[in-house]
């Protein structure tokens, strides 16, 4: 296997790269894009026998379709139409749905993949959860969002990376909701501060400074917020106020995609400028964190899988996103119970 580190302005460009060195078969393994490394890095990897393949010509000039080895799918052509279909099947709303068609077609690219990377870098923002925040992150959202599997994947990738953390919750009034993270902290060695409070919150965090601890990153999990209560969104804002936090908005992927605009629009009045998107296992259709991110102008951050904390959040990547879109499950097959006079007729 052959590995190889390609760097570019855009992620178009670097995937261009990543064709024309390495050929189709070429495998994405890690992308990473921002500021502090000038635009966009790949690492892509190819099998060390394979060599980019030369366009075949037919008898009458016409180009050959290019082999693929034995067991691998082709490399799925730009077809403007397909596109539509997948737009469509994960309901985006038509509005978005153009503007990301439109930044497709401009990008003129060959394959599907590389169209919807294109466009969502060009429609999207994209910002990563830094490993050494330089102030709290706060989890924020709706009742049942998955912050608190979150806060534990965030604080668990810390640990094992050799971050310090401080673990945070004020979510006191749910049952079992300081039990839960709490058996995370311990299973880490971390202890679990609570503040049922945003005075008792503030005052958790000023400890914390001053006992010295330098704390690489100070994680705050935050009970449920009804987004279209005036009172819980006030009330959130004060938690994240008291403690100086960043707010993250956590939210389920298959949220209906005006639903999650609606959702997003109401936290992005109190200060969220991030989103992570979580169950990505338990949606086929991820049309609300696109919309989320577009409507309240937020910057997609991380996407959750599953519940497990071992299986921890992924950055969220225009190529990530687009392999999430391309990838349509298979049809659920509807099994209907025979009516009453079939049952007779197969007795019969």
């Amino acid at each position: 296997m052959k590995l190889k580190t390609f760097t570019a302005k855009s992620m178009p460009e670097a995937m261009a790269q990543v064709r024309n060195v390495m050929g189709d078969d070429a495998i994405i393994v890690s992308s990473e894009e921002g500021k502090r490394i000038g635009g966009v890095r790949i690492v892509a990897a190819v099998e060390a026998r394979h060599r980019p393949q030369e366009t075949a010509k037919g008898k009458n000039g016409e180009a050959k379709k290019p082999a693929t080895r034995p067991g691998k799918e082709p490399i799925r052509p730009y077809d403007r139409a397909e596109l539509r279909a997948i737009l469509t099947h994960h309901g985006l709303p038509h509005a978005l749905s153009e503007r990301i068609m439109t930044a497709a077609e401009a990008i003129n690219a060959p394959a599907l993949i590389e169209a919807l990377t294109a466009a969502f870098d060009t429609v999207l923002n994209f910002q990563p959860l830094a490993d050494r925040p330089h102030r709290p992150i706060a989890l924020i959202g709706p009742s049942g969002a998955g912050k608190t599997a979150a806060a534990a994947k965030i604080a668990a990738e810390a640990v094992l990376n050799g971050r310090s953390v401080s673990l945070i919750t004020t979510d006191t009034d749910r049952s079992g909701g300081i039990e839960q993270l709490d058996r995370f902290a311990r299973l880490m060695n971390l202890s679990l501060a609570t503040a049922a409070y945003p005075e008792e919150l503030g005052a958790v965090i000023q400890a914390i400074d001053k006992a010295g601890a330098n704390r690489d990153i100070t994680l705050i999990d935050t009970r449920g917020a009804n987004p279209f209560s005036p009172r819980e969104l006030a009330e959130a804002h004060a938690f994240v106020e008291a403690a100086g936090a960043e707010p993250v908005l956590v939210l389920p992927a298959g949220t209906d995609a005006e639903e999650a605009a609606d959702i997003a629009l109401s936290f992005a009045e109190v200060g969220v400028q991030r989103l992570i998107a979580t169950r990505l296992d338990a949606a086929r259709r991820f049309a609300g964190p696109v919309n989320a991110a577009r409507s309240g102008r937020l910057a997609l951050a991380a996407f959750s899988r599953s519940p497990f904390v071992a299986e921890g959040l992924e950055t969220a990547t225009p190529l990530m996103l687009a392999r999430l879109f391309s990838a349509l499950p298979q049809p659920i097959i509807r099994k209907t119970a025979p009516s009453p006079s079939s049952k007779q007729s197969a007795a019969k």
